[in-house]
């Protein structure tokens, strides 16, 4: 950013945010390799010196109605590292990319519904309103959002789409411990050592939700799993 543009965004009252660049030993740190054991709840949180990584959630809600066919969902929520602007500062700088799809299938109601959102993001976890916290799950993009709690593990979504006709909150809570996938969470892809990523997955999820469709709104319950993993 230039002095003069720093200068008027300062005068217009616009916040002016220093570069968050990740350092080497954040590079080392967030690598996929099959010799750095998953630390939680370090590892829910954001890996911003891996290439690619994603929070997944899916599952099913009840109705009421006994004979009431199920309620299908799916929300990701998915942050990348472009390679860009590593060396310059201020809060508009590209380094990632944070994006996010939401669907909601209404079997009875033979509707399909789906949203998402996209913003480019620093990487500085104080940017209000687009940022993936490095602790512990904590996404952000616009009015969506995924956050755990770190006392009881439990998941809260909030996905608004009045655009598509819905919107969509839960609250995911594990009942059973976490599943690392591959070699204690190194799951290889390919022959070549880079060609793997870090991946858990937490199944069998009490599921309760708030869902407004169709100008309806209803409190639902039922099960869902989540995966969550990390690319070089």
């Amino acid at each position: 950013m230039s002095p003069r543009r720093r200068a008027v965004l300062t005068l217009l009252g616009a916040p002016v945010l220093a570069a968050a660049q990740p350092a080497a030993a954040d590079e080392d740190e967030d690598g996929i390799r099959a010799d750095r054991p998953l630390q939680f709840p370090r590892d829910h949180g954001a890996h911003r010196g891996a290439r690619i990584e994603w929070w997944y959630a899916t599952g099913w809600l009840q109705p009421p109605a006994a004979q009431a066919a199920p309620i299908g969902w799916q929300i990701t929520f998915f942050r990348s590292r472009t390679g860009l602007a590593a060396t310059l500062p201020g809060r508009f700088a590209p380094r990632q990319l944070l994006f996010a799809h939401a669907a909601v299938s209404d079997i009875a109601g033979a509707r399909h519904v789906h949203a998402q959102r996209l913003s480019r993001w620093s990487g500085d976890d104080r940017v209000p309103e687009a940022h993936a916290q490095r602790g512990d799950t904590g996404v952000v993009l616009g009015p969506w959002q995924l956050q755990r709690d770190a006392n009881s593990g439990r998941y809260q979504a909030h996905l608004p789409a009045a655009e598509a006709g819905f919107a969509l909150d839960l609250a995911l809570q594990p009942t059973q411990p976490l599943l690392l996938q591959g070699q204690a969470g190194f799951s290889r892809k390919g022959p070549l050592p880079t060609q793997a990523s870090h991946y858990y997955s937490q199944p069998q999820l009490a599921v309760t939700a708030r869902l407004q469709l169709g100008g309806r709104t209803q409190a639902l319950n039922g099960t869902g799993w989540t995966t969550s993993g990390a690319m070089s």
